[in-house]
């Protein structure tokens, strides 16, 4: 590579004109910025996988048991009935019986947020939720059918 003279190397040689300069091969200076923008881009994943890890991400069956938790203490199903499969979808126009649901899951305040703690080894389908009101906890199951439809839905004290 020839630079202008006045560039590059110290080691000017005389009689002004052009200096020659050397680049070793294997890519000298660009190799140590390759190398170094490499292992920054690796800390930079490693940090936010580690952010990730550390906050609680909602997943969709929390977002799902949420949306039934909140239609319950408002004592209205009609913002979660199509997530009901057809079987279980007439149940929730017995007003008396989510009256009672909705009596019991209010007698811990506002509702707040569920988080799944759904065992390992559980059958397809089947959900547990720890459901957090403000003055304590209550314990819920869903069980969705093949079409991803809740055929059951069960919210009870803690033990």
């Amino acid at each position: 590579m020839t630079l202008p003279a006045g560039t590059g190397s110290s080691a000017a040689p005389s009689g002004g004109g052009r200096q020659i300069i050397q680049v070793p091969a294997g890519g000298g200076t660009r190799g140590r910025l390759v190398r170094t923008g490499g292992v920054a881009l690796v800390a930079f994943i490693v940090l936010v996988w580690a952010i990730n890890a550390v906050v609680h991400h909602e997943n969709s069956y929390e977002k799902l048991a949420d949306s039934v938790t909140a239609a319950v203490a408002a004592n209205d199903m009609r913002p979660v009935e199509a997530e009901f499969n057809a079987l279980r979808r007439p149940e929730l126009e017995n007003h008396a019986r989510v009256g009672r649901l909705s009596d019991f899951v209010n007698e811990l305040g506002a509702f707040q947020r569920t988080k799944e703690d759904t065992p390992a080894n559980s059958p397809a389908g089947y959900h547990h939720f720890i459901a957090q009101f403000d003055k304590g906890t209550r314990s819920e199951e869903i069980t969705l059918d093949a079409d991803g439809k809740i055929a059951r839905f069960q919210i009870h004290s803690v033990q």
